[in-house]
């Protein structure tokens, strides 16, 4: 609990000297952040190669750990890159980059691919569904169109799944039709050619002011749901173990200083994100905050059993959710004390 005083109180320090509305990032943490394990003497440096999928608030863990040094504060030089949707597991896969924070894990490994699980960062359902206006209940969508990403995203997935739970078979009761991307699926709600769509932020917002009505916030409804989840391939955490543990440590921090941190993580995530509206800003932390690692940092078997119940692919409907995810290395720090100390659960 000491440590945990010591990540606050520096928390609410930066906190109060960050500008309300500005994106600026304060500069990178000088030594190892209250509530790390790191030693008091230095360590060797290793070094590793790490890709994010999206530059959506919902990784934002990823960016404060980057930012506020604390990877480094672990004994890693962490290069961070973007790396847009499936070309994060392919660097995944081919080991340029390693550790994907946001991989595609399920769908991938299905094709053949070694890749895993290894925690959890969004673990549940967390769009909110729109819809036209004039409609009011879930009932009334039957017989309509649903527009979703590609088949085998996550949003594409965690469609078919909310409307099983709404009660509404998916090509049956509601007609579905695939786009490219979020950007495509707005364009084609305002344009009224689909009824319903799942958006999260800083895309709900934008929603909002085309005139679309968020009819359900799914996240109330905690659909058990691999939504992000940081992977890699059993090869590297076979091999190097020792950057995996350093990462996670990192990871687990950040999420504790995110959530203790208001002003300088909106900033981060502004800096991602290419926003310097304080609205969006807000609205997107909020909506995360509380999200990010929960129940637990691990990836649940229920998590990925619900997507394999609605993805089309050969093989996934005699798959187990346990060849997905491996938690060992969530498992070790649980068991050392790590978490409760650094990031226990308010």
């Amino acid at each position: 609990m000491q440590r945990l005083r010591r990540v606050v109180l520096g928390a609410l320090l930066l906190a109060s000297c960050a500008p309300a509305a500005s994106p600026t990032v304060p500069p990178p943490a000088a030594g190892p952040p209250a509530g790390g394990d790191a030693p008091a003497s230095p360590v060797p440096l290793l070094a590793v190669r790490a890709a994010y999928a999206a530059p959506g608030a919902a990784l934002t863990p990823v960016w404060v750990a980057q930012e506020r040094g604390l990877f480094r504060a672990q004994g890693l030089e962490v290069e961070l890159i973007f790396l847009s949707g499936t070309r994060t597991d392919q660097g995944v896969i081919t080991g340029d980059t390693p550790i994907g924070f946001g991989a595609n894990v399920i769908p991938t490994r299905l094709n053949g691919a070694d890749i895993v699980a290894i925690a959890g960062v969004v673990n549940r359902i967390s769009f909110t569904l729109f819809v036209q206006p004039g409609i009011s209940s879930p009932s009334e969508l039957r017989g309509k169109t649903a527009v979703t990403t590609l088949p085998g995203s996550s949003t594409h997935s965690a469609t078919l799944i909310a409307l099983r739970r709404l009660g509404l078979e998916p090509g049956r009761d509601v007609a579905i039709q695939p786009s490219p991307g979020t950007t495509e699926q707005l364009a084609i709600m305002t344009q009224g050619l689909a009824d319903a769509a799942l958006f999260s932020p800083p895309t709900d917002l934008k929603a909002l002011e085309a005139g679309l009505v968020p009819l359900l916030n799914l996240a109330e409804l905690n659909i058990p749901f691999m939504q992000t989840a940081i992977g890699t391939s059993q090869a590297y955490a076979r091999e190097h173990p020792e950057e995996i543990r350093r990462f996670l440590r990192g990871y687990i921090t950040a999420v504790a200083l995110a959530r203790a941190d208001v002003e300088t993580t909106k900033a981060i995530i502004g800096k991602y994100t290419q926003t310097d509206d304080p609205a969006i800003l807000d609205h997107a932390y909020r909506y995360y905050r509380d999200i990010w690692g929960r129940p637990d940092f691990r990836v649940r078997p229920e998590a990925v059993e619900s997507i394999l119940r609605v993805l089309d692919v050969p093989g996934a409907d005699t798959a187990q959710p346990t060849d997905f995810i491996d938690n060992r290395f969530i498992d070790e720090l649980e068991q050392a004390g790590f978490i409760r100390q650094v990031a226990p659960f308010d």
